[in-house]
């Protein structure tokens, strides 16, 4: 089934019998397997430690490190933790050795002698699983966003590269971490307990504030949503945080400046006018009242001739003496002299 592939699954076998090595070979060679063999479970460690395997098949019960003890160092390391273990066994076939090896992170077991059928389809799934996952872990760890998951308990289950950055460690040493300890004890609280009394199944964004590994503070914002079995009880949280400290300043610095614009405008003896594309009147100042003798509310979406009626003229002698095109910003400033019409007497010029 894999005969074809550019990089086919690569399987790793482990077992201190040669002949029951071959067999295995036997099998999944013919079926487009790249295969990789080891007599001893020292050995099986040293090839996981520069080949990515997609499985290893390991016997159970083997002189030194057995199968049990292989599977667990296996699975505390990083770079092998997600890569399937399938235990095989002719000689522990008591539902103990069962419970041993699925505590030991095995994530299938077979008794031998088994029907090579079976053995076929169980490393095709667990392949298959290990080669999809990898591609999404993959996805996820070169996402600039933090990407994370946590029990309902607030206890870090999976983070990725971003993540780890933030908070200046390892993912590895993130995860079983709870969350206080990354977002302090109050929020964590909040969060916990918010995501335990949710009643929707909408996700719910959040934006929160927080130093990163380098002592800045940063502005995040983020969507999480709750995991559930086919029981609808609730098994986890999934988050995707952004950073949008930059986001955050410049619209501060935005409403600051406006800010400052609106005192300078409201307090101004001038009349302060803006108009928008269509030369309709968007905002005057209070010392428009003053010059015009319109209350603001009366002029605001009226056109500028309200109060200029040489407006549109004045704009189209001024194109034509700059040889500009007056619908582009402009950098350069300038003061022209307009005529005003004053609401009290029709005529006569502000």
């Amino acid at each position: 089934m894999n005969r074809h592939l550019e990089n086919p699954p690569a399987v790793l076998i482990v077992n201190d019998d040669q002949v029951a090595l071959d067999l295995l070979r036997d099998l999944l060679e013919p079926e487009g397997y790249k295969v990789f063999a080891a007599q001893s479970a020292q050995r099986a460690l040293e090839i996981t430690a520069t080949v990515k395997t997609d499985i290893i098949i390991c016997d159970v019960v083997m002189p030194g490190m057995d199968g049990m003890e292989l599977c667990r160092r296996l699975k505390k390391d990083p770079n092998t933790s997600a890569t399937p273990v399938l235990l095989l066994s002719a000689l522990r076939k008591e539902d103990a050795a069962l419970r041993e090896g699925f505590a030991a992170g095995a994530d299938d077991y077979i008794e031998s002698p088994f029907r090579h059928e079976k053995l076929l389809v169980t490393v095709a799934r667990l392949a298959e699983r290990h080669r999809v996952e990898r591609r999404y872990r993959d996805i996820v760890e070169q996402a600039v966003d933090i990407i994370y998951s946590r029990d309902m308990e607030g206890r870090i289950t999976s983070i990725n590269e971003a993540g780890a950055r933030f908070f200046g460690r390892s993912a590895f040493e993130l995860i079983g971490e709870p969350l206080s300890a990354l977002i302090g004890d109050e929020a964590a609280a909040g969060d916990i307990a918010r995501m335990q009394n949710i009643k929707s199944f909408e996700p719910v964004r959040f934006t929160n504030c927080l130093k990163n590994a380098l002592g800045e503070l940063r502005y995040l914002e983020g969507i999480v949503s709750l995991e559930r079995d086919s029981h609808g009880a609730f098994l986890g949280v999934r988050g995707v945080v952004r950073d949008v400290t930059d986001q955050q300043l410049t619209e501060q610095a935005l409403r600051a400046s406006e800010t400052r614009y609106r005192v300078v405008a409201e307090t101004a003896s001038d009349a302060i006018i803006t108009i928008d594309d269509a030369a309709n009147i968007v905002f005057a100042n209070p010392a428009t009242e003053k010059i015009f003798g319109y209350q603001v509310f009366e002029i605001i979406g009226a056109s500028a001739t309200k109060l200029i009626p040489d407006y549109s003229i004045q704009i189209h002698n001024l194109a034509l003496a700059n040889q500009t095109d007056v619908t582009q910003p402009e950098v350069e400033c300038r003061a022209i002299s307009v005529a005003g019409l004053h609401r009290a007497e029709t005529g006569q010029r502000a």
